[in-house]
């Protein structure tokens, strides 16, 4: 069943059109995930999915020495024995790494809270080039959802404005060359305020180089909020400021990789229902996982062969294809429940 799935990939694949004629398609593994060093060392299980990717994006953890909850087995020495930094500039790709801007641990009374973000920022950015890469993308994670927290100055959102002023040029200055954009969560942060946020930081002078949506599909009954509009309004008002628009296509359930692929596929299909042509499309498509199953891992989904139903670079290649108004059904096999 493989081999008939896989000759059937390679005829659409031929036909299709590339990722230049539609959205910029960046991947996130999740990132303890099991085979991650794998992408690098067997590149052959997802030759064909790799060619329409343009960015691939690390978080800041897997550029630490050590492995820690978020991480797991995938420490830098581990990504960088394999290859993962220096193949990917072989290959051409750009490479992102999720940072940290403003977070509770780094929200203190004085300097020395934002001088830790950035010198966290800069020493991953160092990390990825010691390991033969170049950082192109730097996405901060939600900082003005973290800054929502009292010790942070929230919900007010001036003062993560500020901080986010400080850190954009602190790590400017130690790491030119890098381009640094947002990551907001929707709809914990609405339409309005993402716009207000947008305001502040041009105001400050330190506007972001892309907006990624962080949509929870699940809170938007929740919100009651018109997500189709919304979506719409920020890509155009993203567009009269000559700002790439970008929304992060992923699943909440980390338990299994098929019930994974079910959340990120109804998210996928709410996303092209609101953008239903290939010219109304945002800018950016992100590929990404960091769900969690029931235990406490991050290992879902499973990233390889590319031509086996669920696995993550198999739904690169499904959505590809949704994105080009292509259909389709793959094959496989799911893989088990996680513990």
């Amino acid at each position: 069943m493989k081999r008939v799935f896989l000759v059937a990939l390679l005829v659409l694949l031929s036909a299709a059109p590339r990722a230049a004629s539609g959205p910029e398609i960046w991947f996130c593994p999740g990132p303890g995930t099991l085979d991650y060093t794998r992408l690098f060392d067997h590149p052959d299980e997802w030759r064909h999915a790799r060619e329409f990717v343009s960015v691939f994006k690390f978080y800041q953890q897997h550029t630490y020495s050590f492995s820690d909850a978020v991480n797991g087995p995938n420490t830098f020495d581990v990504l960088a024995r394999a290859g993962a930094f220096s193949r990917l500039t072989e290959w051409g790709k750009k490479i992102a790494i999720e940072v940290g801007a403003v977070k509770e641990f780094y929200c203190t009374p004085d300097a020395t809270g934002m001088n830790r973000a950035i010198a966290d920022t800069v020493a991953a950015v160092q990390s990825v080039e010691r390991g033969g890469g170049k950082v192109a993308y730097l996405a901060m994670d939600d900082p003005f959802a973290a800054g929502r927290a009292p010790v942070c100055g929230g919900p007010a959102l001036e003062p993560t404005a500020d901080r986010l002023a400080t850190y954009v040029r602190g790590v400017r200055a130690a790491a030119g060359g890098t381009s640094i954009g947002l990551i907001e969560a929707y709809p914990f942060s609405s339409e309005g305020q993402i716009e207000t946020m947008l305001d502040l930081l041009t105001t400050r002078g330190v506007t972001p180089a892309f907006l990624h949506m962080d949509i929870d599909l699940n809170a938007i009954r929740q919100f009651r909020v018109d997500m189709t509009g919304d979506l719409r309004r920020l890509k155009a008002l993203c567009a009269a400021r000559h700002l790439p628009f970008g929304v992060i296509i992923w699943g909440n359930n980390g338990d299994a990789d098929a019930l994974y692929a079910i959340d990120a596929g109804k998210l996928l299909n709410a996303v092209v229902e609101a953008f239903p042509t290939p010219t109304d499309l945002p800018d950016q498509i992100v590929i990404q996982s960091w769900a969690e199953s029931r235990t406490g891992l991050r290992i879902t989904p499973t990233n390889l062969p590319e031509d086996a139903a669920f696995t993550h670079t198999n739904l690169l290649w499904e959505f590809f294809r949704r994105l080009h108004g292509m259909t389709g059904a793959g094959s496989g096999t799911a893989t088990p429940r996680r513990h």
